[in-house]
């Protein structure tokens, strides 16, 4: 017979079970979790990333250095928003595809952060806006947002610098603002290169509201420093915003060619074909020889093609130039697109080419009719670019935009650049 086992004591001498916890199953991450680790994240990939391709020091590198503390960036959510952006960047370079939501690259929480950041930023700018905060910060602000959309292909980037017109254009103009708050010059400088670009890159009838500034007003902002992405001597750059001045003018106000516009034209061709890319100076840090007279000639080179290809005939007659021989052009625009396929070439040998993607927006508007082995090598570099890891959506944009301008047999520049394209890299 079997006995019937002991009663169980309520005082068991064996070690307690410990009790199940009732916490849920995931904890909540720290306040400050997503600054920590986008500040992680800029000192550790950020700066390196875009350090290693500078040319020249400027002011932008000076404002974030190796061990810069958080406390550079006054608004958290807007510099958490760039790094997430950087962080889908780099997660869309290493699968070879655009920046785009919805690649299925399993990082839809990226996208969720980045976005949830941008309505924070966005609501935070239009708050400052309303109480009329210092402009330096709201054009700050205005900038987070313009860098991150300008990364994104399809984004309305453009929309940023409107904005940023509107507000200048609220505290009184560039003159006002830069007497009273001169460190807003840094904003303002950024804004301008896309600005100038976009203009460029643009139909007559989409502009972005450069013409608002006078010539004045440029110089007092265009020339604070070296920008990397667009290393154009000043002197250069002033005549490529007076070229597309001239096209919107004859384009909007259907204008016949006049002795005016044609004094115009020949006064701008004089300043560019004058302007001597050996002795290129300014008044901040430019790169050393050979790349300091190979950019500028470069950009030379660019700035005339421009004119030659966006003008009416009339007007572009004096852009054309004579060759090595002093021999009147026959056919202005193979002229200058070879000579600029030649410095991109000899230029890109000092410098990340991504850098010239200005320059390559120009020579593909030109090469409609140019031979199949130059354009192969054009979407050669172009797809180079595409996949270079601290590049924006230019080189993206053109891959897309080349191939059928080509195929159309067209040869205006508005039939290239019929819709707003964003080309820098």
């Amino acid at each position: 017979m079997v006995s019937a086992p002991p009663p169980r004591s309520d005082k068991s001498t064996s070690p307690a079970a410990p009790a199940l916890s009732r916490a849920p199953f995931y904890q909540t991450e720290p306040p400050d979790w997503n600054s920590t680790q986008a500040m992680r994240f800029f000192i550790d990939v950020s700066i390196p990333m875009y350090s290693k391709f500078q040319v020249v020091e400027n002011a932008y590198d000076l404002a974030f250095v190796p061990g810069s503390h958080i406390s550079v960036f006054p608004y958290l959510p807007g510099f958490i928003m760039m790094m997430t952006c950087q962080r889908i960047k780099l997660a869309s370079l290493a699968k070879n595809v655009p920046v785009k939501r919805g690649q299925g690259l399993g990082i839809e929480h990226l996208w969720q952060m980045f976005y949830d950041q941008m309505a924070e930023t966005m609501a935070h700018l239009n708050k400052h806006i309303n109480e009329r905060s210092r402009p330096g910060y709201i054009i700050s602000r205005i900038i987070d947002l313009l860098s991150v959309e300008l990364a994104i292909v399809g984004s309305p980037w453009r929309a940023h610098l409107q904005g940023f017109f509107a507000v200048v254009s609220l505290y009184g103009g560039v003159a006002s603002i830069l007497k009273t708050w001169p460190r807003a010059v840094f904003g303002m400088h950024y804004c301008l290169m896309y600005v100038d670009l976009a203009s460029s890159f643009s139909a007559a009838l989409t502009q972005t509201g450069l013409d608002a500034w006078s010539i004045e007003d440029v110089l007092s902002v265009y020339p604070f420093t070296f920008y990397f992405e667009f290393g154009c001597p000043t002197k250069v750059a002033l005549a490529i915003i007076r070229i597309t001045r001239l096209r919107v003018s004859v384009a909007t106000e259907k204008i016949a060619v006049t002795e005016a516009t044609s004094s115009n034209a020949y006064e701008i061709a004089k300043a560019l074909h004058d302007f001597e890319p050996e002795k290129w100076t300014e008044s901040y840090p430019i790169p050393d020889e050979p790349l300091r007279a190979l950019l500028a000639r470069m950009f030379q080179a660019a700035a005339i093609l421009y004119a030659v290809l966006s003008l009416p005939p009339k007007l572009a007659q004096p852009f054309a130039g004579v060759d090595e021989k002093g021999e009147t052009l026959s056919n202005p625009r193979v002229y200058y697109r070879r000579i600029l396929f030649e410095l991109i070439e000899q230029t890109k040998a000092y410098m990340k080419i991504s850098v010239l993607s200005w320059a390559f927006a120009v020579l593909g508007a030109a090469y409609s009719d140019g031979p199949e082995e130059g354009k192969a090598r054009i979407l050669h570099h172009l797809r180079t670019m595409e996949v270079m890891e601290n590049v924006e959506c230019g080189a993206t944009t053109m891959l897309g935009l080349f191939p059928d301008f080509w195929a159309s047999g067209k040869t205006r520049w508005e039939d290239c650049y019929y819709k707003p394209c964003q080309v820098l890299c």
